[in-house]
């Protein structure tokens, strides 16, 4: 891209700024370069290098410093990425399995990972190092790659771009740093989020494949381009963008945006035909090469689980995650700091006033448009909700799209623009001062003006990023014995769900040690338990156990003295539940289990199931554990409990107790059975149902599959019903 302007119809163009020297002779020679130049060029790629590897050490000291004691954000979202990269590891070398989806988590129907915060590309890089330095150590190692090579890689960008190394460093960093968006990603343990360093390299491969590897003169302000291996470097642009999508979607969606929006740009620029079609026809191969790789594995199954799935759409948080308007333009983090904004606009003056136009718009025009698309669905100023709709509203509605709920994350383009701005503003500094001091304008007085720039623009973030915490991963030992059982179990961990104690983070990623399966877990898209194929949440007796952590009401609700059908008696068939789905432990985590843990029926329940005064099998300051002792299968190898979509149990004056099928919400209301065999089980389903007031047609299901059609009316009283109906094995929704 470098100069915007630059024609690279032929394999040396000149820039298209007037009285720019020549390169290396007439129009259409090979440019070689002088070898100290190229020498020059080395050095400052591997001090930029070492320059990145200083500030983020610095910038992330909290994980140098807490490196193999606890992990960065472990109660937030740290421990959930480490679990993260375990899973990828297990599910490829170990189980040898599709790794996009696991049943070790919300056992034992499990759960698909395409849209959990999976970035299984960190899980790959990272086998080496988790198998020999250990998963904390390497999650904070992570973290801190993650930080360095978004600023080399965003130098190696900016450098293209400017053509001063010194400037293309001060751009870089202020584009990793002095991001609010990082200060969080960072604190929060998210490494899929973190991962920013793939888009700054994706667009430097871009620009380089559509217009070639820029040649930068002494005192320049544009460059020559020499347009070889055009394809290597589209090649690569597909590589980056093929990690960005086993990363972070996101920075998939910002990468094509900015693609399409610089396409766009360049139709309004004066160019030539030739040299459009040119650009049109390379991004088109990238775009088209990138397609046919990523849409059937990866792409196509996403649209399928997003449209078959609404639980998943949570655009409605949209406006809450939306960058305030009031933040962005005080001095808060949201803002990339007056300085910085005062050299962009600086440099857009110097590259507009020096004829490069074109470079200093398109960047202009992207901090607008993304910071527009960082203020969200809805303008919101100083924390009150203006009801002015914005661009970001638009995109909100569309099918797939509207699972996005972080509108401010679209500041990184903005930010990335303002970088590149501000690297022109210190580039018109430099240029200016060596005309008045020669004698410092090529390296001192530089390399005192980045340090000053970056003292000044990065403090406030660099300290926020101090506040960040190590939590201790506090292995439990009782984990540590049970590592080296090989015989293959599941774990029933309780509260299953919870953010209380140390929270499901800590919960889920001992599984790292133990290697079981568990019936809870942290799921990214989750948090408030929508999925409707959560296990834990309509199984005979697992429900019991998760309702103990809800209040009395919930419980009474699902389980009243008295209901409309005979429910599973957990006397005679709690124990084989338990066998059928191979549940060895019952972890009961201590710190977990206050304000709203019901002990007492806990211990009626635990009691009914293992036996009256059952005994803990193992107890520390952590956890209460019960171990599941085998035995034989049930007299009655199926259950029933009432399941979703009903409301509270009522009794008549006969005393017959009957229940209202709640559907207005277009929930159907269902029966829970269990066949605790290894084969179908012919039985017949029996049932009362009447209508009152209003004819209607009920239909009947079993697991989805149409049984038969009722039709009711108000006149017609009750109606008995008799199905004969085949259970297969596990859980079935009647």
């Amino acid at each position: 891209m470098g100069d915007m302007g630059a024609r690279a119809e032929s394999r040396v163009t000149a820039p298209d700024r007037v009285g720019t020297p020549p390169v290396a002779g007439a129009p259409g020679a090979a440019v070689a370069a002088p070898a100290a130049r190229a020498a020059w060029w080395r050095a400052s790629a591997l001090w930029a290098f070492l320059g990145s590897l200083l500030l983020a050490a610095v910038y992330g000291r909290v994980a140098v410093l807490n490196l193999t004691s606890g992990v960065v954000g472990g109660d937030l979202d740290g421990y959930e990425n480490m679990w993260n990269n375990w899973w990828v590891k297990t599910a490829l070398l170990d189980l040898h399995r599709n790794p996009f989806y696991t049943d070790y988590l919300y056992y034992p129907t499990g759960i698909s990972l395409r849209y959990h915060t999976l970035n299984p590309f960190n899980g790959l890089i990272t086998i080496p190092l988790n198998l020999t330095l250990g998963y904390v150590p390497t999650t904070n190692l992570l973290f801190l790659a993650a930080l360095a090579l978004t600023t080399f890689f965003c130098f190696l960008l900016i450098r293209d771009l400017v053509g001063n190394p010194w400037a293309a460093f001060a751009g870089a960093a202020l584009f990793t740093f002095a991001n609010g968006n990082m200060v969080s990603f960072f604190a929060l343990g998210q490494a899929e989020k973190l991962s920013m360093e793939w888009l700054p390299l994706y667009l430097f491969f871009l620009f380089r494949a559509v217009h070639g590897r820029p040649v930068w003169e002494p005192g320049a302000t544009a460059p020559a381009r020499i347009d070889t291996r055009p394809w290597l470097y589209a090649g690569l642009a597909v590589l980056t963008l093929v990690i960005m999508s086993l990363t972070d979607w996101q920075y998939v969606m910002f990468a094509v945006f900015t693609t399409l929006l610089y396409f766009a740009f360049l139709l309004c620029t004066r160019r030539s035909w030739a040299e459009k079609r040119r650009v049109f026809l390379r991004l088109s191969a990238i775009g088209g090469i990138y397609a046919v790789l990523v849409t059937p594995p990866l792409l196509l199954p996403m649209i399928r689980e997003a449209l078959d799935s609404p639980w998943l759409s949570v655009g409605y948080q949209a406006t809450a995650r939306a960058v305030d308007l009031a933040e962005l333009l005080g001095p808060t983090l949201a803002n990339p700091g007056y300085l910085a904004l005062a050299l962009a606009g600086l440099g857009l003056w110097a590259a507009w006033r020096a004829g490069q136009r074109a470079l200093a718009g398109f960047w202009a025009l992207a901090v607008v448009l993304f910071y527009l698309m960082a203020l969200g669905p809805v303008l919101t100023i100083g924390g009150t909700r203006t009801g002015i709709p914005l661009p970001y509203a638009l995109m909100q509605a569309l099918p797939v799209f509207n699972i996005g709920r972080d509108p401010g994350r679209y500041n990184t383009i903005a930010m990335l623009g303002v970088a590149v701005l501000a690297a022109l503003g210190l580039r018109f500094v430099f240029g200016w001062a060596a005309t008045r001091r020669p004698a410092l304008g090529r390296l001192v007085l530089p390399a005192v003006v980045t340090a000053l720039f970056l003292a000044v623009s990065l403090s406030g973030f660099v300290a926020a990023a101090g506040a960040a915490k190590a939590d201790p991963p506090r292995w439990p030992p009782f984990y540590e014995q049970i590592a080296h059982d090989p015989e293959p179990y599941a774990i029933l961990q309780l509260p299953p769900f919870t953010e209380k104690g140390l929270g499901e983070d800590h919960y889920m990623m001992y599984q790292v040690l133990h290697q079981k399966p568990i019936f809870g877990g942290r799921w990214a898209r989750d948090h408030k338990l929508t999925n409707p194929n959560n296990f834990m949440k309509t199984a005979s007796l697992f429900r019991n156990f998760w309702l103990l952590d809800y209040t009395p009401d919930w419980r009474t609700l699902y389980y009243p003295p008295r209901d409309f059908l005979q429910r599973t008696d957990y006397a005679t068939q709690g124990r084989a539940i338990l066998n059928y789905y191979h549940t060895r432990y019952i972890v009961l985590w201590k710190d977990a289990l206050y304000p709203r843990w019901d002990e007492d029926a806990f211990q009626q329940l635990i009691g009914q199931v293992l036996g009256p005064g059952t005994a803990p099998y193992y107890e520390d300051g952590m956890m209460r554990v019960y171990r599941v002792p085998d035995g034989p299968p049930a007299a009655n190898p199926l259950t029933l409990d009432v399941g979703e979509g009903w409301f509270q149990a009522e009794t008549r004056p006969d005393g017959t107790v009957y229940r209202l099928a709640d559907s207005s919400n277009g929930q159907a209301s269902d029966v829970v059975s269990m066949n605790l065999t290894a084969h179908p089980v012919p039985s017949t389903f029996q049932f009362t149902i009447y209508t009152h007031a209003t004819p209607r047609t009920v239909q009947v299901l079993l697991n989805d599959t149409p049984l038969t059609t009722l039709h009711l009316r108000p006149d017609a009283g009750p109606q008995q019903v008799y199905l004969d109906i085949t259970l297969p094995p596990g859980l079935n929704h009647i």
